[in-house]
């Protein structure tokens, strides 16, 4: 049998729409049909980012709100989850959780998918977008993507996982080496942020602190993007 015959064919979200699923493993099977190549860049930075992810077991990468970090970070793990060539088997989200004025999140009602949803809204978004709502609740409710306070992180090895870290200029240089020594075999991490938006008061941020700590090392890769991107 030919290549051409015995492969899958790729299909756009569109074409799964009225396409019902009522388990984890009709979720993953359509993952594998998702023509994620349908993918298009704004930017030349875009394409670079999205790349370089591809290449390196850690990605840093920065930039203002809006260039796409986001975005771009869950399609690539969305794309890796769906490949039958990788060893990837669920996505993590992580967040350096900051505060409201007073408010405690452990005192939040709920679990921690309840406490943490409000601060997860724009990676939900963005999956809802790519595989649709059914197969984001699907995907979820089996614990395939997941959501991981950075505060619970300590004393876990992640792997096989598609970990993303957002708004990393919010944590500090001791989370950060927290975080990426819980990288396991067969993991990847992306770890995104905006240094002008850095809530640390005292002290250097932990994501310009690993920046500078990881340039040049073998396996990691920088990606940022301008106020014109």
């Amino acid at each position: 049998m030919s290549k051409t015959t015995s492969s899958r064919k790729k299909v756009s979200l569109h074409d799964l729409k009225n396409h019902a699923i009522n388990n984890k493993r009709q979720a993953l099977k359509d993952l594998k049909m998702l023509n994620f190549d349908e993918l298009q860049y704004k930017n030349p930075a875009q394409k670079r980012f999205y790349n370089t992810i591809s290449k390196k077991d850690i990605t840093f990468c920065i930039g203002p709100a809006g260039c796409g970090k986001t975005y771009l970070s869950v399609h690539r793990a969305l794309r890796e989850l769906g490949n039958k060539d990788s060893s990837i088997d669920g996505i993590v989200i992580v967040k350096p959780l900051v505060e409201a004025a007073g408010e405690k999140i452990g005192f939040l009602p709920g679990d921690v998918e309840e406490k943490t949803a409000p601060f997860m809204m724009s990676f939900y978004y963005n999956m809802e977008q790519i595989i649709g709502k059914q197969r984001l609740e699907i995907l979820k409710t089996n614990g395939i993507i997941q959501v991981v306070p950075m505060a619970y992180m300590r004393g876990i090895t992640l792997s096989n996982k598609f970990v993303i870290l957002d708004e990393a200029q919010n944590a500090t240089p001791e989370q950060i080496k927290m975080f990426v020594t819980r990288l396991g075999e067969g993991s990847k991490y992306i770890i995104t942020g905006d240094l002008a938006q850095s809530d640390i008061k005292r002290g250097m941020s932990g994501l310009e602190d690993a920046i500078k700590r990881f340039a040049g090392v073998h396996g990691v890769g920088l990606a940022s993007f301008k106020e014109k991107d």
